[in-house]
């Protein structure tokens, strides 16, 4: 079974790559990343990027990515 997850990782120094904000049954689209990442209309070029590229940088203190996770699978992480 596979799942899409949102992880955040926070500019700062010591904060864990794999920070699990949402979790998905299929791939989201821009009205449920919206909802979760709680943007407005001048975000949205974020989030349309967010599912275009699977991550992106700098949206207000954090960076974001998009994962397809495999069950059992150890994550790796590295935004």
């Amino acid at each position: 079974m596979k799942i899409w997850c949102l992880f955040s990782i926070a500019n700062e120094y010591d904060q864990p790559d794999n920070n699990l904000e949402a979790w998905f049954l299929s791939k989201p689209d821009f009205k449920s990343l919206n909802k979760v990442l709680g943007f407005n209309k001048s975000k949205a070029k974020l989030v349309g990027d967010l599912l275009r590229h699977g991550r992106c940088k700098d949206i207000g203190s954090a960076d974001y990515r998009l994962e397809e996770v495999e069950e059992a699978t150890r994550l790796k992480g590295d935004l």
